[in-house]
């Protein structure tokens, strides 16, 4: 009789220490299935940004090299200018016509031109 109810606590204890190991695995599992879950998600937003971002950070270096550009054409095109106002202002005055000055290029006074830089 002890030996019966030993087999019946036995496969009872083992029965249960069954289910709990398996409630356990399955509770990991179900965490793993869901972690996976959210990472596709979170990948399948990330993928559509990133190429948005590279879009538009190539965009923007293009705007910034035409913006360099002009600045560098209307740099030599003042450096021209100054030159030819000189030159038409010293032969109106050996011709004996008084002509003021050449007012300067730019507004910010004297020194280099103040570059803004657009990057936050």
């Amino acid at each position: 009789m002890i030996t019966e109810l030993a087999s019946v606590l036995g496969g009872l204890v083992t029965g249960v220490g069954g289910v709990c190991a398996a409630g356990l695995l399955s509770r990991r599992k179900r965490r793993a299935d869901a972690v996976q879950v959210l990472t596709q998600a979170a990948a399948q937003m990330v993928e559509p940004l990133s190429r948005q971002i590279a879009a538009m950070t190539a965009e923007l270096e293009a705007h910034r090299r035409v913006v360099a550009d002009s600045e560098q054409r209307c740099r030599l095109a003042a450096t021209q200018h100054t030159s030819w106002d000189v030159v038409v202002r010293s032969s109106l005055l050996n011709l004996g016509v008084d002509v003021p000055p050449p007012p300067p290029m730019t507004d910010e006074g004297p020194g280099p031109p103040r570059r803004v830089d657009p990057r936050p």
